[in-house]
């Protein structure tokens, strides 16, 4: 198993639980990508993913893809991208969407229609996560997702953004469900 975790909008590779989580899976000697993406507070879709692609030219079945809020929308897109023999193992969206949320400075990211058919042959399996009093992303938002996706559903109540905000600055849970998929 290999991970790769992609962050948020305004965030960083060590912020929420995205640090500890990278630290916890190294200790027990998984390989970890977990890159700082490039202007942060005005992020450019295209900026993302090149940094993605510099980082790992090509993805396959070991990979594990988890992402905070705005990296859901990027990992969706880098699966746009895959060849058709390349593919992932699992891919994770926490405070997950796919659609405008009226902020302007990620709108490039959700601007137009994602191909759902080619991110699903992109990856084995999906799970969505997301809270049922997110201020940001309407669970109805994750739970059109996960229908679109076929994915697995999690909810966590009154988990907000599932960020350090709300107390995430770890998450068991997930680094649980990643273990799982060994």
């Amino acid at each position: 198993m290999k991970l790769f975790i992609f962050h948020c909008w305004g965030g960083d590779s060590r912020g929420c639980w995205r640090g500890n989580l990278a630290d916890k899976f190294r200790e027990e000697g998984i390989e970890v990508v977990n890159p700082d993406f490039p202007n942060t507070n005005n992020p450019k879709l295209i900026e993302w993913l090149n940094k993605t692609r510099a980082t790992v030219p090509a993805f396959n079945s070991e990979w594990v893809l988890v992402a905070h809020s705005l990296g859901c929308p990027t990992i969706l897109r880098l699966l746009e991208t895959f060849s058709e023999n390349e593919k992932v193992g699992t891919v994770i969206l926490v405070a997950a969407f796919a659609k405008n949320l009226g902020i302007p400075e990620i709108a490039n990211f959700v601007d137009t229609e994602f191909d759902f058919e080619k991110i699903k042959k992109s990856a084995d399996k999906f799970i969505v996560i997301n809270s049922d009093n997110d201020p940001f992303i309407e669970l109805s938002e994750g739970e059109r997702l996960a229908k679109l996706l076929g994915a697995k559903l999690i909810v966590e109540h009154n988990g907000g953004h599932i960020n350090e905000g709300y107390g995430y600055t770890k998450y068991e849970k997930l680094h649980e469900i990643i273990k799982k998929l060994k």
